[in-house]
């Protein structure tokens, strides 16, 4: 019958303090294990006692390797406690296989055992042989770390006896491996992982983090923050929303979105749905809110759920400013602007004996009208007569000319010269009867 078997009395070195866990049973044939400055001592009462070896291997950050309990293929010593830290390089997590296991069998492997820890977990406590009756055999199952680090621990104990019979264990031999580690997939669920705030990329030894269109990755490398000051649209047309549209716009905002668009060009804003800022049903947009600026007009300040619909600005420079404040779950607002060129007054002749050529009902920028004199009639620019009249709609809606206008000309001269003048005024000037309407003259 092999030898009774007590729970362990174990102690650790403390520096000068020897501090004792657990306490002994008390029948006959006690045995006590202590654990003093690296060396196991084992004490059998009325008897001697026996040595035996602490050691603690780290083994260093390599992809690959193996495991021996000490002495392997041969027996392993009575009265061990070996421990390896595998450790393989970040990014990567660790995989154990046993391949040979042959350790002393016994109920909850409460003598000789291997115990595997990873990540602060225990993985199990194994003994025993691939046929035996008792203890926990671990086969081909497969050890799998978090993070990048595992532990095995093998103890031995006094003896390997049954029945009076001495039996040699060969012990075991383990491999492990690196494996890459998805730290995205097991985000949160390691201390050191990734936080990502966003968005998570894998790749083989690592990971790295990005944000959402519109967001900023911040010196930390895993956090994101809104990227809406100084947004800037040059385009005759475009779309602008609140972050993360039509999803709740995050907090504490302070976004400033600047449209400029050529000299000339007038914009124009259109909401789209949903429209949706907080408001308040007493105060005006005490909380988060849209303001509206066109050059030095200034056009509103928004929020609540009624969309302002369409805004023609009359301006090519339209500054929209949205504030948040440190909560609140709306889902904001998108704009989709366009421009068109901006409009000039209608030109008015000054007289009826201006003509207009070829009249349009509208005039918008850079649109031209040319102007001439009916028949006699001469065209006149301050004091000056002008051969040819045209004017250009400008960008800020003025026409660059001023309409000229028509007058007859009084200072004829020369030998004969016919005059053709308005039937207006046929009864103020005399004339042939056979052509009241031609003023004939000599020198």
């Amino acid at each position: 019958m092999g030898a009774v078997r007590w729970p362990q009395v174990l102690a650790k070195n403390l520096g000068a303090a020897l501090v004792l866990t657990g306490q002994p049973n008390k029948p006959t044939g006690l045995k006590c294990e202590l654990t003093i400055s690296g060396i196991a001592l084992e004490k059998m009462n009325g008897g001697t006692f026996l040595f035996g070896a602490i050691s603690s291997v780290p083994i260093g950050r390599k992809l690959y390797g193996e495991v021996t309990s000490p002495n392997y293929p041969k027996p392993y010593p009575d009265n061990n406690i070996s421990t390896w830290d595998v450790t393989v390089p970040k990014g990567f997590r660790v995989k154990l296989n046993f391949w040979q296991f042959d350790l002393e069998p016994s109920e909850a492997c409460q003598y000789d055992f291997v115990k595997v820890t990873a990540d602060k977990k225990d993985l199990g406590r194994y003994c025993g042989q691939v046929d035996s009756s008792i203890g926990i055999y671990p086969g081909q199952k497969e050890f799998l770390s978090v993070g990048n680090q595992m532990q095995l621990l093998f103890h031995s104990d006094f003896s390997n006896e049954e029945n009076g019979v001495v039996i040699f264990y060969k012990g075991f031999l383990a491999y492990y491996q690196a494996v890459d580690l998805d730290e995205c997939a097991l985000r949160n669920k390691i201390e050191d992982g990734p936080q990502c705030q966003h968005l998570c990329h894998n790749y083989i030894g690592g990971y790295f983090c990005s944000c959402q269109p519109g967001y900023i990755l911040q010196s930390d490398k895993h956090s994101c923050q809104v990227d809406c000051s100084n947004e800037l649209f040059t385009e005759a047309s475009g779309y602008l929303s609140s972050p993360g549209y039509p999803q709740p716009y995050p907090a504490e905002l302070q976004c400033n979105y600047s449209i400029r668009v050529e000299l000339g060009l007038t914009v124009t804003l259109k909401f789209l749905e949903p429209f949706e800022i907080d408001d308040h049903p007493q105060v005006h947009c005490p909380y988060d809110h849209l303001k509206i600026q066109a050059g030095i007009k200034k056009i509103g300040e928004f929020c609540g759920t009624a969309s302002p619909g369409n805004i023609e600005t009359n301006s090519s420079l339209v500054d929209i400013l949205f504030f948040t404040d440190e909560s609140g779950f709306s889902r904001g607002w998108k704009i989709r602007y366009s421009t068109e060129r901006i409009r000039c007054p209608h030109p008015v002749p000054k007289d009826e004996f201006t003509i207009i050529k070829d009249q349009q009902p509208l005039y918008r920028f850079q649109d031209y009208f040319i102007v001439n004199c009916k028949v006699g009639y001469k065209l006149m620019e301050g004091d000056e007569e002008l051969t040819s009249f045209t004017s250009v709609c400008q960008h800020d809606g003025t026409w660059h000319r001023p309409m000229p206008r028509c007058e007859i000309p009084c200072n004829l001269s020369g030998k004969h010269h016919q005059l053709e003048y308005p039937k207006e005024l046929t009864g103020a000037i005399g004339g042939p009867p056979e052509n009241p309407g031609v003023l004939g003259m000599e020198d």
